[in-house]
C-alpha cells in the first residue's frame, strides 16, 4: 500500500464515505478498473475518521437510517448500537473500515497523501490530470489491529501521477476556515478550530489547567464543543456572533407535527415535504402540478410558508428554547426553518444541553469578537444583542473557533484559466468569464424567482460574506503555529457551479466529477445516488441533458455565446442559484 503509481485510470480523491462508495459502485459495475483511493488523513472515514472521533461524537442519524444498502450496520457491528440510539463516532468509523474491507477496497487506499495540485491536460486528446501528491513515508504499514490507520507522515518528497479520470470526494469539512481574529498571534491559550479541536479534545479534557473555554460560533459544531466541556464541570462562554446568522437549528430526533410523530431524518425523504421545499426539478418526479400550485400562487405560498413556521415553532415549544429561561432563549434561530435546509441538526446528547446554561456552567452571548489580548477575550458593545453586555472574558483557558469551513473542494487546480469551464469556487475568473457568468446567473435568477417567488423574501447575504480569509503561511508564536491576520489577505470566491451539483458545465473531456458538494441529511444515501450517477456519466451511459435555461420550459431566447458554451451551462446556475437563494443561511453559518 506504500506505493503511488504513475498512472490510474479512475483517481478518488478522499476516502470518507462518498470516496468509499463510489470506488465499490465502479468496482462493482466494472471489476477490472484500475482504481486508486487517496486520502490526506490518517485513517478512512473522512468526518468519521479515527482521528476526528472524540468523546461523545455521535450521528444526527439513529439506527437504520446510516447505513449502506447492502451491508446492514447491525450485520457489521452487532450490539454496538440499539434502537433509538444515535451512532457514537468510533462505531461509525469502524462501520466504515469493515465495508472498506467487505468490498476490498483497501488495497487501492493510499492514506496520508496530500494533493498538492491537479493540473487538467487541456492539450491531451482525451483530457485527464496530472496530480502531484506528497506521499506518506514509504515502509508506513497499516496495523493488523486497526485496518484503517497508519501512523503519521515525515516530511516527503512530492510525487506525480497521472490519471484518466478524477473524482474529487473531499467534501464541504474538509477544510476549516482560517482563524483571522486579531491578536491571535500572541494570544496565550491554545486557539483551535473546530477541525483541530477533535483532534485535541482528549489532550483539552484531560488537562487540568482547562477550567475556563470560550466557544465562538452558533452551529451544530459549537453545540458539540459545548456539551464537551460543559457536560465535564468545566465552564464555557459561548460566543454566538451578533452580526452572523444566529444559532443553528436544533431539533428533538422525534417531533410532533400536530398529533403526528415525526422521526426528523427520515421525514426529509417524505415526497410531500419535497412539494413544499423550492425545487427547479419539481416536474422530473410527475407531481410538477401539485409544486406549481404550491409555489406559483398566493395561497400555495401561504401554506408552503406557514407549514415551515409551523415545523419551527414545533421544534421551538418541543425543545423548550422559550420555556427554559433567558440564557437558553438566546439560541432561538433567527430566521426561518426554510431558509437553513440541511443546516437543521439533531439534538443528539446524552443529557439536556440546556441545563448546563441553567444552572450557570455555560453562559451564552450573543456578540462579536473584537480582538484577543493575552489570556483575555474583548468584545464588540455596538451591535451586540445581550443587555448590558460584557467588554471582556478574562482568563480564559482555551478558545475553539466554530466559524465554518472553506466551500471550495481545499485542491489547487491548474490552469486557473479552467475555473470558469469546471464550475469550481474561484478567485481567478477572468473579466470575460465573470462577464459571461453574470449574464447565466441572471437568467437563472429571473426564472427561479419567477417560479419560486418565495426566495425573494428570504434573509438578505452581504458581499462581505462572500470574503473569507485567505490561507496564508503560519508562523510560529509562543512555540506555536498561528496565522498573522494582519497580513492575511482575503478573497472573494464564485460559488460552486455544478450541473445536479455534481459536474463541470464545460467539459467536454468528461474526466473530471465532484461528489458530496451537497449537504444533505441523508449522507449515505445521497452518496450511493451520486455513485451510480457518476458511473453513468463517466460511460456515456447517460442521455444529455437538454438546452435552454428552463428546467420547466424553454428559455424566450437563448443566452449570448460565451467562453462556457456546453450544454449544461443553463442547468448549472439554475442549480448554484436556487442554492444561493435558498440555503443562504445554512451556507453561510460558517460565520455564526
Amino acid at each position: 500500500m506504500d506505493n503511488i503509481p504513475d498512472h490510474t485510470d479512475v483517481l478518488i480523491i478522499g476516502a470518507g464515505i462518498q470516496g468509499l462508495v463510489a470506488a465499490k459502485t465502479f468496482l462493482q459495475l466494472s471489476p477490472h478498473t484500475d482504481l486508486l483511493i487517496l486520502d490526506s488523513q490518517h485513517s478512512i472515514g473522512g468526518v468519521w475518521a479515527k482521528e476526528n472521533c472524540y468523546t461523545d461524537l455521535k450521528t444526527n442519524n439513529q439506527l437504520g437510517t446510516f447505513e449502506f444498502t447492502d451491508y446492514d450496520l447491525s450485520e457489521a457491528c452487532p450490539g454496538k448500537v440499539r434502537k433509538g440510539e444515535h451512532i457514537p463516532g468510533e462505531v461509525a468509523y469502524d462501520y466504515l473500515c469493515k465495508y472498506a474491507v467487505k468490498f476490498k477496497l483497501l488495497e487501492r487506499v493510499r492514506l496520508g497523501c496530500k494533493i498538492l495540485t491537479a493540473e487538467h491536460l487541456l492539450d491531451h486528446e482525451n483530457g485527464g490530470w496530472c496530480v502531484t501528491v506528497i506521499p506518506k513515508p514509504a515502509g508506513t504499514a497499516i496495523p493488523k489491529a486497526d485496518v484503517g490507520d497508519i501512523s503519521t507522515p515525515s516530511s516527503t518528497p512530492s510525487t506525480t501521477l497521472t490519471a484518466s479520470r478524477i473524482l474529487v470526494c473531499t467534501g464541504v469539512t474538509s477544510s476549516p476556515l482560517p482563524i483571522s481574529l486579531p491578536g491571535s498571534s500572541s494570544f496565550l491559550p491554545p486557539l483551535l478550530t473546530f477541525h483541530d479541536f477533535r483532534r485535541q479534545a482528549s489532550a483539552l479534557l484531560n488537562s487540568p489547567t482547562i477550567k475556563h473555554v470560550a466557544i465562538y460560533g452558533g452551529s451544530k459544531a459549537a453545540y458539540d464543543a459545548v456539551y464537551t466541556f460543559a457536560s465535564r464541570s468545566i465552564n464555557v462562554t459561548w460566543i454566538i456572533r451578533a452580526s452572523g446568522h444566529g444559532p443553528a437549528w436544533m431539533a428533538p430526533p422525534h417531533i410532533y407535527l400536530g398529533p403526528l410523530r415525526c422521526w426528523l431524518e427520515l421525514l426529509v425523504t417524505i415526497r410531500p415535504l419535497n412539494w413544499l421545499s423550492p425545487c427547479i426539478w419539481g416536474d422530473r418526479d410527475g407531481f410538477g402540478f401539485i409544486r406549481r400550485l404550491l409555489h406559483e400562487t398566493r395561497v400555495g405560498r401561504f401554506v408552503v410558508r406557514n407549514f415551515w413556521e409551523k415545523l419551527g415553532g414545533d421544534v421551538v415549544v418541543q425543545s423548550g428554547l422559550r420555556e427554559k429561561g433567558p440564557g437558553v432563549a438566546k439560541l432561538m434561530p433567527k430566521e426561518s426553518a426554510l431558509w437553513y435546509g440541511a443546516g437543521i441538526s439533531i439534538l443528539n446528547y446524552e443529557t439536556d444541553i440546556h441545563q448546563y446554561i441553567q444552572n450557570g456552567t455555560v453562559n451564552v452571548l450573543r456578540s462579536d469578537i473584537d480582538r484577543l489580548e493575552g489570556r483575555n477575550v474583548l468584545l464588540k458593545v455596538n451591535g451586540a444583542v445581550d443587555e448590558a453586555p460584557p467588554t471582556k472574558i478574562p482568563e480564559v483557558d482555551a478558545l475553539i473557533c466554530s466559524t465554518g469551513w472553506r466551500w471550495d473542494s481545499g485542491i489547487t487546480i491548474l490552469p486557473t484559466t479552467d475555473h470558469a469551464n469546471l464550475g469550481i469556487p474561484s478567485a481567478s475568473y477572468t473579466p470575460a468569464q465573470r462577464a459571461a457568468w453574470d449574464v447565466l446567473d441572471a437568467q437563472a435568477d429571473a426564472e427561479v424567482l419567477a417560479r419560486f417567488p418565495i426566495l425573494a423574501t428570504g434573509p438578505s447575504i452581504s458581499k462581505e460574506d462572500m470574503v473569507i480569509p485567505k490561507p496564508i503561511k503560519a508562523s510560529t508564536a509562543n512555540g506555536k503555529l498561528r496565522a498573522e491576520p494582519e497580513k492575511q489577505m482575503k478573497e472573494e470566491l464564485t460559488p460552486w457551479r455544478l450541473f445536479r451539483g455534481i459536474a463541470p458545465p464545460s467539459n467536454p473531456h468528461r474526466d473530471i466529477l465532484f461528489l458530496g458538494m451537497i449537504t444533505s441529511l441523508q449522507t449515505i444515501l445521497r452518496s450511493e445516488v451520486m455513485a451510480l450517477w457518476a458511473y453513468a456519466y463517466f460511460n456515456d451511459a447517460m442521455a444529455p441533458p437538454p438546452e435552454g435555461l428552463s428546467t420547466r420550459r424553454p428559455a424566450a431566447a437563448p443566452p449570448p455565446p460565451s467562453p462556457i458554451d456546453h450544454h449544461p451551462k443553463h442547468a448549472s446556475p439554475a442549480t448554484s442559484q436556487t442554492t444561493d437563494w435558498l440555503y443562504e443561511t445554512a451556507l453561510f453559518s460558517r460565520f455564526c
